[in-house]
């Protein structure tokens, strides 16, 4: 009867050992296959994540392109008020106050286009933006000679030299070269999953 009691104790005991092998085995199966069902799911979400997200800087670089675009023409209007046959003082008050606006309307859309990257876009954003205030200080300066005294013919010329160098340079040159950068990021496959 002893010998009875012993064995039903211990087969009770075997079984309960292995009823809990049973249930850590079925939950380490349960996690294992809850993890395969994120993975899947993560695969399934990075193609359209990259989707969004080349939309979304496809739309901050345009943004950056035209802000920069009218702080130029901006800058530009600002630099003719210091030209002979100016405009009224409030007129060109509201210039000198548009290109400033434009300008600061550019670089805050560029700091939005360097977070977002990648790197080779955000160095070109910053040439560009350097020389968006190269030719603000440009206009700023010809306006700060105007007010001085009267401009000769020469230095007319000379003004619209020098501004038409740094007008130029923004579009020709820097421009040109943000859009090239960030076109080639914009073209690049969706990084593997």
């Amino acid at each position: 009867m002893f010998g009875t009691l012993i064995g039903s104790g211990l087969t009770r005991f075997l079984a309960l050992r292995s009823e809990r092998a049973q249930q850590r085995a079925l939950e380490q199966q349960e996690e294992r296959q809850s993890r395969q069902r994120e993975r899947l799911q993560e695969l399934d979400l990075r193609p359209e994540h990259h989707r969004w997200r080349r939309e979304h800087r496809k739309a901050i670089y345009e943004e950056f392109a035209v802000k920069s675009q009218t702080a130029r023409i901006a800058a530009l209007d600002h630099h003719r008020c210091a030209l002979p046959c100016a405009p009224e003082a409030a007129e060109r008050e509201e210039i000198r106050l548009r290109s400033r606006m434009t300008y600061r309307e550019a670089l805050q859309t560029s700091y939005t286009v360097e977070l977002q990257g990648p790197d080779e876009v955000a160095a070109r954003v910053d040439d560009c933006t350097a020389s968006l205030r190269q030719l603000l200080n440009c206009a700023e300066e010809h306006e700060a000679r105007a007010m001085a005294g009267p401009l000769s013919s020469a230095d007319v010329a000379e003004m619209d030299e020098q501004i038409t160098e740094r007008f130029d340079n923004v579009q020709r040159v820097l421009l040109r070269l943000f859009i090239r950068a960030g076109r080639e990021a914009l073209d690049r496959p969706a990084p593997p999953g």
